[in-house]
């Protein structure tokens, strides 16, 4: 396939201004030619796709690095771990259109069970459904004793969610290779939660030993995997840094010295501000338990005064949406973009967390995240200009062209 898109301004998602009046040309998967539309040295041919929209901006694929594509969000997310997997998969399948649709095109799963997210992305890998690219996580790592999640307790009946307990370094190291072996591409690693469930009370210290932690990170990495830790406290985070964990989910209970050693350290936080605002929302109250409610709200108010702290001290951020999730539905994501905006970051910073920045996290810049020569084309055209308003993104419908690997998706032009 040969497509130019003509006379657009584009946003290139390193960060830079936009750039009016310019073309962009894809041959195959890859992006062959960007330059001024009165610069293009090609002649169309009766083989060319043309599309030319002067008030269009165009952008790479959004990326959101903390999905959970088997979720519930009529009401409280817990039923994607009670109902069958079957159901669920194929509500995550219906789930991955939707995403996609709305101009995300990579998403990183955070953990589901039965292996779901592999599944999914084997069946979009050979064609047979339609979705974003999928990092997959396979089942969630935690401790043995941790209870964590609430409506996930080590004695649950839950045989499809066991393989990633565990006590011990040799258990966590097995762990690892058995996500890996069933398709993992990132490993989930639960340090600590407690906010799923009404049996704990605080403090937020690990719920997993640094020796567990360092087991989980060195097999991981030595089999050329990441890995993510769900954390909130500083205590839980700090370990998780100096145990080289690649992203902090999150992070919402950090302190100026934990802000400032992820720093030093590289460590990418994915915040998910959207999780803890669903907390705030007008019907929150119908959709989650009121000690949610109760753990929730507060903690959504202490992310929001951290986060001039994470942009002082230059945190690598990537967006992550925690869902599909209560008031939340598939194609939602953009939310988390127009979120960070309102806590403090610029459109063009926001913009470079949902694409290059959450590519460098996902180890797939050298392929996508940005608008360069040779790049995969992953790219979407956007009806108006996400840099001076930002919520342009978050409607689905101003979407209107959507490109994964150089294959046109969505045409709405």
């Amino acid at each position: 396939m040969v497509l130019t898109i003509s006379n657009c301004t584009i946003i290139d998602g390193t960060g830079s201004d936009p750039v009016k009046n310019q073309d962009l040309r894809i041959e195959n998967d890859k992006i062959s030619w960007i330059g001024n539309t009165n610069m293009n040295p090609f002649d169309a041919n009766d083989n060319d796709e043309i599309i030319s929209l002067s008030n269009s901006v165009v952008m790479p694929g959004l990326i959101d690095s903390h999905v959970h594509i088997s979720q519930g969000y009529e009401v409280d997310q817990s039923g994607f771990l009670s109902d069958t997997i079957p159901y669920l998969t194929i509500r995550a399948a219906l789930s991955c259109q939707k995403i996609l649709d709305s101009g995300f095109t990579t998403v990183r799963n955070m953990g589901t069970y039965g292996y779901i997210d592999v599944a999914v992305k084997r069946a979009q890998e050979e064609g047979s459904i339609t979705g974003p690219r999928m990092v997959a996580s396979g089942e969630m790592l935690m401790s043995s004793g941790s209870g964590e999640l609430g409506y996930v307790r080590p004695d649950a009946d839950i045989p499809d969610m066991k393989s990633g307990f565990f006590t011990g370094y040799e258990e966590a190291a097995r762990a690892v290779r058995t996500q890996i072996y069933h398709g993992a591409d990132v490993l989930k690693l639960i340090a600590i939660c407690r906010l799923g469930s009404d049996s704990h009370t605080l403090p937020w210290d690990s719920e997993v030993t640094r020796d567990e932690l360092r087991a989980v990170t060195n097999e991981a990495h030595r089999l050329n995997r990441k890995v993510a830790a769900h954390a909130y406290s500083s205590s839980s985070v700090k370990d998780c840094v100096m145990e080289k964990v690649d992203s902090i989910e999150h992070g919402v209970m950090i302190d100026t010295e934990t802000i400032k050693l992820m720093a030093s350290e590289g460590t990418f936080l994915v915040p998910t501000m959207n999780a803890f605002n669903s907390y705030l929302m007008p019907d929150a109250a119908s959709r989650y338990p009121k000690y949610r409610l109760d753990r929730g709200r507060p903690m959504a108010a202490t992310q929001r005064e951290n986060f001039s702290e994470y942009l002082r001290h230059d945190i690598s951020i990537a967006v992550g949406s925690d869902g599909p999730r209560p008031g939340s539905p598939p194609g939602s994501s953009a939310r988390e973009i127009a979120l960070l905006v309102d806590a403090g970051m610029d459109n063009l910073q926001a913009i470079h967390s949902a694409t290059l920045n959450g590519a460098k996290l996902l180890g797939l810049d050298k392929e996508i995240g940005s608008i360069e020569l040779n790049k995969k084309a992953d790219i979407i055209l956007v009806d108006g200009n996400p840099a001076e308003d930002i919520s342009t993104l978050t409607n689905p419908d101003n979407i209107r062209l959507v490109i994964l690997d150089g294959k046109i998706t969505k045409n709405t032009c």
